[in-house]
């Protein structure tokens, strides 16, 4: 029996297509039918444009290497070197990283990008991990991968690399990101610290640690009002400072700072750099000398005597140039005599600091690991102290036998640590491996 014909749904392009021209999976869209609605021309017009921008994007740079363009320095570290094939696959890591740092016109692209966005949008642009809008909280610690530099601090999302604060004033993102989310946890930095003082005054030597405050635990007058992690860092960092004088003993710089600030003339940190001025560095050096001989720096004179300019580190982080102004000091241990040096620039190399000993000296041997906030003291240092050697401690990895004899060498061993460094437990000084090293060389050459 004929019955009425059922309705059908009229056919789809696509099934009316794919019927005539069956799809497999080696099937170019290209060689599709112009018909077929999956059919893309090999070269349309927009594909022509992303290969133009592709090319310029890799030609230009690589013809400005050739014709010998280079990259400058924009950020707080030295530019990344070539890796070695022998790295494994570590090798296309360090690529990209190459990569990245050694790009021709990095620079001005950044440039162009803050100004485009203080121009156009009247706000910073973003210098962080997350995307722009993505809400911003404090991250549970875990461990990221730790830099090659004491003060070159890898960035984790949702931190900005540089803050922004009030006036002006320019803070390291580093600061509250190393305390949220530390490289190890506060107990194995507290032990590893207790190991080495141990080892030191096993040893038959003197030890001190040295901690320079964050210019975010100091200067907090002109830090935002919010900031991403600033809870889990004020409360990370009141942890730190009371474990570390109660368990380890330190040399806590944090009132002097303070009172330095009360006296007039501003906080003693730069404003656009992460470092403290020379009224920080020359309030250190006397710390440490009282604490060497108590009360030996009552007959120093010290006088302001010219102001140089600085590059600052923080602008180049968002690929600007900044430049202040800082005052310079003359310091005379016995109140007649000026004995400042010329500061030291570079200490990835044992540098000694040798001076005939005068009245308000300290005479027993120094030597100290350090970062880069010892930079400022080397030019009073030879006025405090008749003989320092002094070395950055990251050099523990490049040359531990050079680093290992300015500390047993000396009668006294001084560790200075930034507080981000050791509160995030990025400095080389309180790694596992590092310590043992230490430990077992103090243990074989005890001074007596």
């Amino acid at each position: 029996m004929l019955g009425r014909p059922q309705d059908r749904t009229p056919e789809s392009d696509v099934e009316r297509t794919s019927r005539l021209t069956p799809i497999t999976f080696d099937s170019h869209e290209a060689w599709l039918p112009v018909e077929h609605p999956l059919h893309r021309p090999r070269h349309g017009g927009r594909q022509l444009t992303a290969l133009l921008c592709a090319a310029v994007f890799f030609v230009v740079p690589a013809l400005a290497m050739v014709a010998g363009v280079r990259a400058p320095e924009i950020e707080n570290h030295a530019l990344a070197s070539f890796p070695s094939p022998l790295d494994g696959w570590a090798f296309f890591g360090g690529m990209s990283d190459w990569a990245t740092d050694n790009l021709p016109f990095r620079d001005s692209a950044i440039r162009a990008a803050d100004d485009i966005s203080r121009g156009v949008f009247a706000e910073p642009p973003p210098s962080d991990n997350s995307p722009r809008g993505q809400l911003q909280v404090p991250l549970a610690p875990t461990a990221t991968t730790p830099p090659s530099q004491p003060d070159e601090p890898s960035v984790a999302a949702g931190f900005p690399k540089v803050i922004e604060g009030k006036q002006g004033w320019l803070y390291l993102g580093f600061d509250i990101q190393g305390k949220c989310r530390p490289l190890q946890p506060m107990d194995d930095i507290v032990s590893n610290l207790r190991r080495v003082r141990d080892a030191v005054e096993r040893s038959g030597r003197r030890f001190v640690l040295v901690v320079p405050p964050d210019k975010s635990t100091v200067v907090t007058e002109f830090l935002p009002d919010t900031y991403v992690g600033k809870a889990c860092a004020q409360a990370a960092s009141r942890r730190f400072w009371q474990r570390l004088s109660t368990e380890v003993g330190v040399l806590d710089l944090r009132a002097n700072l303070q009172g330095i600030t009360e006296a007039g003339g501003g906080p003693p940190y730069r404003q656009i750099d992460t470092h403290w001025d020379d009224r920080g560095a020359l309030m250190m050096v006397r710390r440490l000398a009282d604490r060497l001989e108590p009360g030996i720096t009552a007959g120093w004179k010290v006088t302001p005597e010219r102001v140089n300019q600085y590059r600052a580190d923080l602008p180049k982080m968002l690929g600007r140039d900044g430049y202040g102004d800082v005052q310079v000091y003359s310091l005379s241990p016995d109140g007649r005599q000026d004995r400042t040096r010329v500061p030291v620039s570079d200490l990835r190399s044992p540098v000694n600091l040798r001076a005939s000993a005068v009245d308000g000296m300290v005479g027993t041997s120094v030597g100290i690991l350090s970062d880069s906030f010892i930079l400022a003291t080397t030019r009073y240092l030879p006025a405090a102290f008749a003989a320092v050697d002094v070395v950055f401690y990251n050099s523990l990895e490049a040359d531990p036998a050079a680093t290992l004899d300015v500390i047993t060498r000396n009668d006294v061993v001084v560790f200075e640590v930034v507080e981000r460094n050791l509160a995030s437990g990025l400095a080389t000084l309180i790694e596992p491996e590092m310590v043992d090293l230490v430990v077992r060389h103090l243990d074989a050459n005890p001074r007596r």
